[in-house]
């Protein structure tokens, strides 16, 4: 038997919304301790957990909570087929919705995708193709600025809660930012998500991080590599003074891996061994062994 606490934290809820689907909607019926106490066996919890995935996905808990567990994997089985089937026409589909500013239909359709999706697919088969065609339509005026930039936050707020929802096992082993100047982040969320995939103890530390300090963190951390993204080519003159500085700062032995449009200039115009361009995250999980 767990406490509310703990079958909250278990079935991924809040307390808080836990005791709203219980009193507005019956989706569970306690037991109660000799006190009076709620307490949840462990089906109950995997109910829970079942309830929360197809929220997730933009199933109302109002139509939810009367169904039983079989109804509710069936409806998880038809929602992992129906993300597969659908995943080559769906960043078209996505930004149709964008262009209409269907806003809630583009995060609907992108938490389906993140919720039934491996990452690796993902990743390659909706995030990589969705950002393409972003600039494709933008270059040829079919995007506005506003859309692009609608397009660029709910990506960014959806993929972060992705990464900052993966158990942290011990220290950090990789760091993830971009220097001062580059705003650019996409890439590298997707860097330390495809890391975190491939085994890597990551840490995402966002934009415009200063040299100095992101050798700080490492260095206080003992991580054993930075993870840099530079796209901007307006800002690589700043990006080879700043990764310079990091080359000075950082213990021996930590490694720094340059990913993006400028990365390949980057590491050849610092002519530094250990600052490499990588385009295989894969590449960066291995310094975290």
């Amino acid at each position: 038997m767990f406490p509310v606490k703990a079958a909250a934290e278990l079935s991924g809820l809040t307390p808080e919304t836990l005791r709203a689907w219980e009193r507005r909607h019956a989706a569970v019926l306690p037991h109660r301790d000799e006190k009076g106490r709620r307490l949840y066996d462990g089906a109950m919890v995997e109910r829970l957990t079942r309830l929360h995935r197809l929220t997730d996905r933009g199933h109302p808990i109002r139509d939810l909570a009367a169904l039983d567990d079989a109804a509710l994997d069936q409806l998880l089985e038809e929602g992992r087929h129906a993300g597969y089937g659908g995943v080559e026409t769906l960043p078209e589909r996505m930004l149709d919705a964008i262009a209409d500013y269907q806003v809630d239909v583009f995060d609907r359709d992108l938490a389906v995708a993140i919720t039934t999706l491996p990452l690796p697919v993902l990743m390659a088969r909706v995030v990589t193709p969705l950002l393409r065609e972003v600039g494709v339509r933008w270059s040829d005026g079919r995007l506005a600025i506003a859309q692009e930039r609608l397009v660029s936050s709910m990506l960014r707020a959806r993929l972060l809660s992705v990464l900052n929802q993966q158990p942290r096992g011990g220290r950090p082993r990789v760091l993830f930012a971009t220097l001062p100047g580059e705003r650019h982040e996409l890439g590298l969320i997707g860097a330390a998500l495809h890391a975190y995939e491939a085994g890597a103890p990551v840490l995402y530390l966002g934009t415009e991080l200063p040299a100095r300090e992101l050798a700080r963190v490492a260095e206080r951390l003992g991580a054993a590599a930075v993870a840099i993204s530079s796209v901007d080519p307006g800002q690589a003159r700043t990006a080879l003074h700043e990764l310079q500085t990091l080359h000075d700062a950082l213990p021996p032995g930590v490694a720094i891996c340059v990913g993006g449009a400028n990365a390949r200039y980057l590491a050849e115009a610092l002519g530094i061994a250990r600052v490499r361009a990588v385009s295989d995250a894969t590449e960066l999980a291995r310094h975290a062994v």
